[in-house]
């Protein structure tokens, strides 16, 4: 080696050392930003399968609704025709209704012919009360309200479940806060809501019960309450109990207590059920109060 170039190995030295630092700290730089674009590319994996989720969700719920959309076309139009049917069929049933009448009034020395002419208007009033629930769950309500006295409308609304009641031993115990309870309602539209829910009531007791009738004034307006010693509601079924087509009875067609919401909520109240499993079921009509003529 010559003596000329030993003075220039220090310079390459540090020369070789800065390139090598160069080199370290555009290695640094590589691998930080490499680090930020790994993070960076996780999250955009997180956010398209988020995405993707919410795309699938979002056309799983277009679906439901196409399909509820459908169901509920099949529904309207399924509701016409029980509708026209309905009217279609009340004609001859109230003229049934009034010629067993008028039999059980010439068959009334024949026991034996009275009891099975009983059957027959059994079976025809059971009939009328399904064309009338389906006529008023077809229906649209428009409410005249007026004052009514609750206590002489479920009176005159027992005197149909009558024989019902005598069939199924039913014992009937009145609980009026007075002799007149008034409230603000349709008496047209309360008359078959109270019906319902006896009748409901009733049949739920096939072996014998009570069935109690109670009308007060509250703090929130004047209640109605119609309560058996039936079995009571299954639990869970709480909630769906007023779905059109739902019931918890082999023979019940499930439109009773969806009539009985609607015609309520078009009167402006309010209903509430409460049940205890083998003790019964309690119904509760809320109608805004009206005040007794002086």
């Amino acid at each position: 080696m010559s003596l000329a170039a030993i003075p220039q190995a220090p310079e390459e030295l540090h020369g070789l050392a800065r390139a090598f630092d160069g080199f370290t700290a555009a290695t640094a730089r590589l691998e930080r930003e490499y680090a930020t674009l790994r993070a960076r590319l996780v999250r955009l994996t997180v956010e398209v399968e988020e995405k993707n989720r919410l795309l699938a969700e979002s056309l799983e719920r277009e679906r439901r609704l196409e399909a509820e959309a459908l169901r509920q076309s099949r529904l309207a139009a399924m509701g016409e025709m029980a509708a026209m049917l309905a009217h279609e069929v009340r004609n001859p049933l109230g003229a049934m209704e009034l010629f067993t009448g008028l039999l059980l009034e010439d068959l009334r020395d024949r026991p034996d012919a009275v009891r099975l002419a009983r059957q027959v208007a059994s079976g025809i009033t059971d009939l009328n009360h399904l064309v009338t629930n389906l006529l008023e769950f077809t229906r649209t309500h428009v409410p005249r309200k007026q004052r009514v006295d609750c206590c002489a409308l479920a009176e005159e609304t027992l005197r149909y479940l009558a024989d019902l009641a005598a069939a199924h031993a039913i014992v009937v115990e009145r609980r009026y806060a007075a002799p007149a309870v008034f409230a603000v309602a349709d008496q047209h539209l309360l008359r078959p809501v109270l019906l319902n829910l006896m009748r409901n009531a009733a049949q739920a007791m096939p072996g014998g019960g009570t069935l109690t009738i109670g009308v007060e004034a509250g703090a929130d307006g004047t209640r109605l309450t119609v309560a058996d010693t039936g079995p009571g509601i299954p639990a869970g079924a709480e909630a769906d109990i007023f779905r059109p087509f739902f019931t918890t009875r082999a023979k019940g067609t499930g439109l009773g207590l969806a009539v009985v919401q609607e015609l309520v909520v078009a009167m402006g109240g309010t209903l509430a059920v409460a049940s205890e499993p083998g003790r019964g079921a309690a119904f509760t009509v809320v109608l805004p109060a009206a005040e007794e003529e002086a």
